[in-house]
């Protein structure tokens, strides 16, 4: 059968030809026009315009006609989709002449199948209308749940007269386009705790949807069959346990749509939330006196003397474990959540600073603020002694000692201990008669005090005098003579003095000597006391090192605390503030490298794309031959020649041009972001700083 090649007859319209069995066919075409004239979103169909045609196509003329007979067959034409039937034409006859064009025909509405000869004749075969303008068939095409459709249309006709004209047929798949249907939803990043919107377009204003989301193992439903456009959700805070190591949370939202009762389909787009700034570790916190019965005695933290006992109790938030714990108080770190600090070393307004890390890399700060009391250990100057008599008198024949002296014990809120003592022994003897002194508050200033009674003129004595708090004691020395004399000799005929009565087996002097020349000495020298050693050595705020603890504190009658602890000494520079005073701290056994302390380096990428950027619009020329275009009615076609040459031809060039390339991808990672351990080889000792 022939085809129709001439075009639609309707603007727009798709043509389907079909096949005709009889000699007629290969001048005669009978064919289809369709066409998708709309499309209910809400019904989800589409609704299809069709036409239907019989004309000669080839040739000048090929005549014939058959009446509009009732009850006759020829003429009969139907029009399927998918198999069901959806127009069938009521009529019957039909007739063909000369070759029309899509523009210049006539059809039955027009020119009667008997007077057709010689007319540029097409018979309208879907004519059930009473009009030429109203002759088409229209019908509804149900389309998947998923918008799409493809269908079958088809079409049968018989033309039965004679052996020239038989039956016709001919089919088409139609791809429908696609009716919109799920909806997509439109969100951005969102914080958990915070509302956010999700926005809907949907295809039908009928449309309704349920929200729902899958975050983790959490899942929820946000709204259900609403008919809104923007809906505000706030993402439950408790999706944070989904991600214990991270800061946001990818999940997915679904969006089902329905229409009405039914259900369209479902679309999912991804979720991006945030754990809120505000979700962090939390802890708790005790601290108290580190040293037993300290706390009941004063009441209160004492400089050098008390130590916190702190214990801490970190916890994650939503599902986060705890990475680190780190605490910074009197001037040492601890990473552990139980720990007793060294001796306090400072006074007043003090600050413990805790800081908790998790699992996400949040941190939580703690500024714990306690009060230390100053403390010095019991004080001792301007001691003086001398043999009196009982009202004072200076005699070196009396039995008493006057023992002048300025001292002081520091307070503690009124809570320490507080006594001045005098001790004496005979410088042979190895325990002192003890006499405490009456004094009032926790000083005295250049106070004299008569004690003793029963020192015999006729032995030297040591004198001791102490200021005593709860802590310790400070001692201060002296010592007084025998009765002046200018020569003695022991009753035993062994010892020998000057200036003093003679007490021992050996030569001794009581008065201030000065020896012109040199004085050699055979044996040991022994000094009854050596604070004048201790000071000339050992000033108050000297720094000693050992590497034992025993004594320390006492070393040499002075007062020793431990100094220092975890730190190494470095001398005092006034020109760098960092090290401008004594006693100044800073400094860290670690340290995490920033970006700008790593040397200059590259990476190599190792994963990505180049995007190659059009180098703009350019043209070539050829350089030998001409173009020509193809002969014949219409013809487009170009072909090149070369004037008879059989040589190769080349294509000049136009120009050098450039292209932009992009990167973009991965260079990969590298490094944990470990501290740095800066610590030098070192061997540790304690070092103890004297303060009295």
């Amino acid at each position: 059968m022939a085809n129709w090649t001439g075009g639609a007859i309707n603007s727009g319209y798709t043509v389907v030809n079909g096949s005709l069995s009889g000699s007629a066919n290969s001048k005669v075409a009978c064919w289809l026009e369709y066409k998708v004239i709309s499309q209910s979103i809400t019904n989800n169909t589409s609704t299809i315009r069709v036409y239907a045609y019989l004309a000669t196509v080839t040739g000048t003329k090929y005549w014939t006609y058959w009446n509009n007979h009732t009850g006759d067959t020829r003429g009969m034409f139907k029009i399927y989709a998918g198999g069901s039937l959806v127009y069938e034409r009521e009529k019957r006859g039909f007739a063909t002449s000369n070759v029309p064009t899509r523009t210049d025909f006539t059809t039955q509405y027009e020119t009667a199948y008997s007077s057709a000869e010689n007319k540029k004749y097409i018979t309208v075969l879907t004519d059930n209308a009473s009009t030429r303008s109203a002759a088409y068939g229209d019908f509804t095409v149900a389309h998947n749940s998923d918008g799409t459709k493809q269908f079958t249309l088809s079409f049968s006709g018989n033309f039965s007269i004679a052996s020239t004209y038989g039956t016709a047929s001919g089919s088409i798949t139609v791809t429908l386009p696609t009716i919109p249907r799920s909806t997509t939803p439109t969100v951005g990043s969102l914080t958990m705790g915070s509302a956010g919107t999700i926005s809907l377009s949907p295809a039908s204003s009928s449309f309704t949807h349920t929200l729902r989301y899958l975050v983790g193992n959490a899942s929820g439903t946000i709204v259900t069959k609403t008919s809104s456009t923007s809906v505000s959700w706030t993402p439950p805070i408790s999706l944070a346990s989904q991600v214990p190591n991270a800061t946001t949370a990818v999940g997915t939202l679904y969006c089902d749509t329905y229409n009405g009762t039914t259900l369209i389909g479902t679309k999912s787009v991804g979720l991006s939330l945030a754990v809120p700034s505000s979700v962090v570790p939390t802890l708790t916190y005790t601290m108290q006196e580190g040293v037993s019965g300290l706390a009941a005695k004063i009441g209160a933290y004492v400089q050098s003397k008390s130590k916190l006992k702190v214990t801490i109790t970190p916890s994650g938030a939503y599902g986060s474990t705890i990475a680190s714990v780190t605490t910074t108080v009197n001037d040492a770190t601890y990473t552990s959540t139980s720990f007793t600090t060294a001796e306090l070393n400072g006074s007043g307004t003090k600050t413990m600073k805790i800081v908790v890390k998790d699992s996400r890399g949040r941190t939580a700060t703690t500024n714990v603020s306690y009060s230390v009391l100053a403390y010095s250990a019991p004080s001792l100057s301007g001691v003086s002694v001398y043999r009196c008599n009982s009202s004072g008198a200076a005699s070196h024949t009396g039995t008493y000692v006057a023992v002048t002296l300025t001292g002081a014990v520091t307070a503690l809120n009124n809570r320490n201990d507080v006594a001045f003592k005098v001790g004496y022994k005979r410088k042979t003897a190895t325990d002192y008669t003890v006499t405490t002194l009456s004094t009032s508050g926790y000083s005295v200033s250049s106070t004299r005090f008569i004690v003793g009674g029963s020192l015999s003129n006729q032995y030297a004595y040591d004198i001791r005098v102490e200021a005593k708090d709860y802590f310790s004691s400070t001692y201060a020395y002296g010592d007084i003579s025998t009765a002046n004399t200018i020569m003695s000799i022991r009753n035993n005929g062994l010892g020998l003095a000057i200036g003093k009565i003679s007490e021992k087996n050996l030569f001794e002097v009581g008065w201030d000597a000065e020896f012109a020349e040199d004085v050699e000495f055979k044996g040991d020298v022994t000094f009854s006391d050596l604070s004048w050693l201790r000071d000339l050595i050992y000033p108050v705020g000297s720094i000693r090192m050992t590497t034992s603890t025993t004594g320390a504190t006492t070393f040499m009658g002075g007062i020793w605390v431990l100094w220092g602890a975890g730190r190494v000494p470095i001398g005092v520079n006034s020109q760098d503030t960092d090290f401008s005073a004594a006693e100044k701290t800073g400094g860290a056994k670690t340290v995490t490298l920033a970006t700008g302390n790593l040397p200059s380096h590259s990476h190599t990428l190792s994963s990505g794309t180049v995007t190659v950027a059009s180098g703009g619009a350019h043209t070539h020329t050829a350089s030998k031959g001409s173009y020509k275009v193809g002969s014949g009615s219409g013809s487009t076609y170009k072909y090149f020649t070369n004037g008879g040459s059989t040589e190769p031809q080349t294509i000049a060039s136009s120009g050098s041009h450039s292209h932009t390339a992009t990167l973009s991808g991965s260079t990969g990672t590298a490094g944990s972001g470990t501290a740095v351990n800066k610590l030098p080889p070192y061997i540790t000792c304690y070092m103890y700083k004297r303060t009295a």
